[in-house]
């Protein structure tokens, strides 16, 4: 009854004209995967229809399937928790607990693997609690380690579920990430309106932590089968020279400029971490690269 309930409920997943069930592209993950941008003001909109998943599901309907369905369950300021329907660092439950008709959007997605012909799954997860655990761990190298490992851990269960679980053994694609901070180098911060005073050691320590967690995120997909989208190498998130072009800002800056929200052209619009319409389609390109080279 769950199932048929989850079914009837999820956008794009009726039957196909033949009466057969459609193949489905299932999305998964966090504002990422919502497609949450920012309004007038810079503060943040939960979704849209601009999300990389969306962008993806444009490119690959009808090559990776005639009647292929997406099946769109992102959620914004989603943890490995709230997932699974339990509550952040902060004892809050997902904002889209009521979306989901089992309670959590891992039970939803379980609930499509196991009643759809689903052909693809992505996902994005672990940069919400990421930011949760550099609030709570304040800084303290002792502390950030461990939680990265955990978060990691919390990743590959997620998908060990989808496989075991929701009975699932084909292609998961994960992401890694770009790190929006890295404009902390040219004086614009997360939430807050800028240009303020630069600081570009900042950025470099958000560079080293995103690059160390995206390590640990890698070895958590390659360990249950799942490929990565390097988001993190598309958006050059690394690269602090000043070679394209030269204009006296780090060569990162300017792409994460081009691809996010963090650096308002307007004064007193706050910096927003997520990506613009052109980011989300950067985002889409990479994972499709991932398709496109698994399928030759």
């Amino acid at each position: 009854l769950v199932v048929a309930m989850v079914i009837a409920l999820l956008p794009g997943a009726a039957l196909a004209d033949d009466g057969n069930e459609p193949a489905v592209y299932l999305s998964l993950g966090t504002s990422l995967a919502a497609g949450s941008m920012a309004d007038e003001n810079g503060n943040t909109t939960p979704s849209s229809d601009e999300s990389y998943t969306d962008q993806l599901y444009q490119r690959i309907k009808g090559r990776l399937a005639p009647d292929l369905a997406h099946v769109k369950l992102g959620c914004a300021g989603e943890t490995v928790a709230q997932m699974t329907g339990g509550t952040n660092a902060y004892g809050e439950p997902s904002r889209c607990v009521d979306d989901y008709a089992t309670g959590s959007q891992l039970g939803d997605a379980i609930a499509v693997l196991q009643a759809q012909d689903v052909q693809l799954i992505t996902i994005d997860l672990g940069s919400n609690d990421a930011s949760q655990g550099l609030e709570l761990c304040a800084g303290d190298p002792a502390c950030i380690g461990p939680a990265i490992g955990q978060i990691a851990q919390g990743v590959a269960g997620i998908v060990w579920a989808l496989r075991t679980v929701g009975g699932y053994d084909g292609q998961i694609i994960g992401m890694n990430y770009y790190n929006p901070q890295v404009t902390t180098a040219i004086g614009f911060y997360p939430g807050l309106p800028g240009p303020l005073p630069p600081d570009p050691v900042l950025a470099y320590v958000m560079d080293q932590l995103t690059q160390w967690f995206n390590g640990a995120l890698a070895q958590a997909y390659a360990a249950t089968g799942a490929d990565v989208a390097d988001v993190y190498a598309a958006f050059n998130a690394g690269d602090f020279g000043d070679d394209r072009p030269k204009n006296g800002i780090p060569d990162n800056v300017d792409v994460a400029c081009k691809l996010t929200l963090m650096c308002p052209d307007e004064p007193g619009v706050n910096a927003n971490i997520h990506l613009n319409r052109k980011g989300y389609k950067e985002v889409a390109k990479t994972f499709d690269d991932v398709l496109k080279g698994k399928a030759g």
